[in-house]
């Protein structure tokens, strides 16, 4: 391979490597505010960097970032672009039936958009694994960083949300330049506590959708949910770090032990 990016080999660079490998990564993000700090494409560098990252370290191809999200929320702010989720299921389906079309086998996708992006990303490796038999797994920051996650940080409950602390960190090591914390701003709200948005935070809790027409006030005219005021580029560093080894490490699972039969291999039309 030239390069761990599908879109920058030849044909025959990728004929190539599915003689060997059967696994690739799709990094999925969202266009979308993140307060006045943070730039507007934060979750899509955040699943690119870290599908580069983990390639590099697995020798595995990258399919394409997927820019856009499911954001409708967001959209209180200018700058945001949303799709809606039934587009971003089909978009997802497309990109890997065209993959699985080829042979791939088993596909990671790196969703960098957290919750609001799983249902539709959900719904869409749900119909592929049962139409294809192919292996498809959603790996969200979030959660397969939840034991770091809660080792470094450093807010109050409520601290991690939207552009907020963990998110924060993480930009401040991967991409310092598109970062302003002279804009930080600290937006912790008192919630009932079945409605704590902070997922290093034990307890029950419940899903209540947010409603454009409140979020700008209810994220202090900024759009932040969460405190950044905290975050620092070391945390980031190792925020990152445990990420890549924990994907790296599921990567290498799914090549080496996940068998996988393909069936009704088609092109999406």
């Amino acid at each position: 391979m030239n390069s761990v990016w599908l879109q920058e080999n030849k044909w025959k660079d990728v004929e190539n490597y599915l003689q060997k490998r059967k696994t690739i990564i799709i990094p999925v993000g969202s266009v979308e505010q993140h307060a006045k700090h943070l730039p507007l494409g934060t979750d899509s560098f955040v699943a690119i960097k870290l599908a580069e990252d983990v390639a590099k370290e697995t020798g595995t191809l990258v399919a394409p970032p997927l820019w856009l999200g499911w954001a409708p929320h967001h959209m209180a702010f200018p700058g945001t672009i949303t799709l809606r989720p039934e587009t971003l299921t089909s978009l997802l389906y497309d990109v890997a039936k065209s993959l699985i079309y080829h042979g791939f086998e088993k596909l990671v996708i790196i969703n960098g958009h957290r919750e609001a992006n799983l249902p539709p990303l959900k719904t869409a490796v749900t119909k592929l694994r049962n139409e294809t038999g192919a292996f498809l797994t959603i790996v969200d920051p979030f959660y397969i960083g939840s034991e770091i996650g809660k080792k470094i940080k450093k807010s109050e409950p409520g601290g991690v949300g939207h552009a907020a602390e963990m998110e924060t960190s993480h930009m401040l090591h991967i991409h310092p330049d598109l970062c302003d914390m002279d804009q930080a701003v600290k937006n912790v709200a008192e919630n009932h506590r079945y409605f704590s948005h902070d997922p290093f935070v034990s307890g029950d809790t419940v899903f209540s959708p947010s409603d454009v027409h409140e979020y700008r006030s209810k994220t202090n005219h900024v759009g932040v949910v969460g405190d950044p005021t905290v975050s620092n580029k070391e945390n980031g560093k190792i925020y990152h770090e445990a990420l890549v080894h924990n994907i790296s490490d599921l990567v290498h699972h799914c090549e080496e032990n996940i068998q996988v039969e393909l069936r009704n291999k088609e092109i999406p039309l």
